[in-house]
């Protein structure tokens, strides 16, 4: 277990965290902490109740009650995140629902179903937010950036708004102190462009967006596109797995491995991009930007195929198939997937969802891999 452990702090390091010290949870149901830590706080398990001090906290589970302060930012993966205390760099969370209510300093990024900055919430600093509700019931000093259904202002934001949204609302105390630009299904009414200070533009949706930008010449050459694409991932799929590694996916996995993989595999997917922007604006490391960009698609369809197959055994078992093979798997996987990746939207993150599966079965083996060789080191 140390050993795991280790090796994700050499992990996450490399994926451009500072870490010089951490104190880290592990494999915890629940947990209440109040202590007050001089490095960073890492906390993968179930349920966190953190009213202490840290400078990070990182969380991966499925609620997140924060009531504490922290010297940089918080990073949250979860169910339910809820942010009530202070932090001084920024929120990078992505939850089903998210409730910000405290100050906060820094870019932050949040992603759900609903979030919400309630009253009490103070945000300094450019605000990024993708949701389908979106309640700005708090004050935000900086840009913010938004595309959400519905999009619901009652208070003051002093910057420029970029919005696409179904629906943009103010509320009694809502207002904009810069100017708007926002795209959506109907334009502000009067009432709700005198809130705003500046300029407000309206940029008309167009539900053509996607089919100015192909060259298709008719919904068959679209069709045939779509066949041309998932024949390729199949190919590649069933290639791949002629590798003889590969037999280790014929172990089934029940849905709590399934979903322990795609937890640890986000932690690679997330910061991916990231170490890309580090690397271009370091410039010296330049190099190493390009080749990321240029390994991106090919790791996308390793970890992608690796997820499907994965999954294909997780039907499998569902459907009481007695059959053990990985190339049977991968078939039973990708034929559900190529389906459902036709819905907009939802295909993009069901792609996601297959690679963070990769990602983490991989990291899986790299841990154990490690493992063996320092066991077998001390053996010696």
């Amino acid at each position: 277990m140390k050993i795991r452990l280790t090796m994700l702090f050499l992990i996450i390091m490399s994926l451009g965290f500072n870490l010089q010290a951490a104190e880290l949870q592990f494999d915890r149901e629940n947990l209440d902490e109040s202590g007050q830590f001089d490095e960073d706080f890492i906390f993968l398990g179930s349920q966190l109740a953190f009213s202490g001090g840290a400078r990070d906290l990182f969380f991966i589970g499925e609620r997140l009650d924060f009531t504490g302060d922290l010297s940089l930012a918080l990073f949250a993966f979860g169910e339910t995140v809820d942010a009530m205390g202070g932090v001084d760099n920024g929120l990078k969370i992505g939850a089903r629902n998210i409730t910000v209510n405290g100050p906060v300093k820094g870019t932050s990024f949040l992603g759900g179903q609903t979030v919400r900055l309630e009253p009490g919430s103070q945000v300094v600093g450019d605000t990024f937010i993708g949701a389908k509700n979106a309640l700005l019931e708090g004050k935000i000093r900086g840009d913010l950036y938004v595309g959400a259904g519905t999009v619901h202002i009652d208070n003051e934001i002093r910057g420029n708004v970029r919005a696409y949204a179904g629906e943009i609302r103010f509320g009694e105390e809502g207002k904009i102190i810069g100017n708007l630009t926002y795209k959506s299904d109907l334009p502000l009414s009067e009432e709700a462009k005198s809130r705003v200070s500046g300029e407000v533009v309206f940029e008309e949706k167009d539900d053509r967006f996607w089919e100015e930008r192909h060259d298709f010449e008719g919904p068959h050459d679209s069709i045939w596109f779509w066949v041309f694409l998932k024949t390729a991932l199949a190919v590649f799929g069933f290639i791949l797995l002629f590798i003889p590694a590969t037999k280790a996916l014929e172990k089934r996995l029940d849905r709590s491995g399934i979903l322990s993989n795609a937890l640890w595999g986000l932690i690679p997917i997330f910061m991916y991009p990231t170490i890309i922007l580090f690397s271009i604006l370091l410039v010296i490391t330049l190099p190493l930007a390009i080749s990321m960009i240029l390994a991106f698609l090919p790791i996308l369809l390793v970890t992608k195929t690796l997820g499907i197959v994965l999954i294909g055994g997780y039907l499998a078992e569902l459907l009481n198939i007695n059959i053990t093979n990985r190339f049977f798997y991968f078939l039973i996987g990708v034929i559900p997937y190529s389906l459902l990746s036709l819905i907009p939207y939802f295909g993009i993150l069901l792609m996601v969802f297959l690679s963070s599966i990769g990602c983490g079965l991989l990291l899986s083996l790299l841990l154990n891999r490690q493992t063996k060789k320092v066991s077998g080191i001390r053996g010696y």
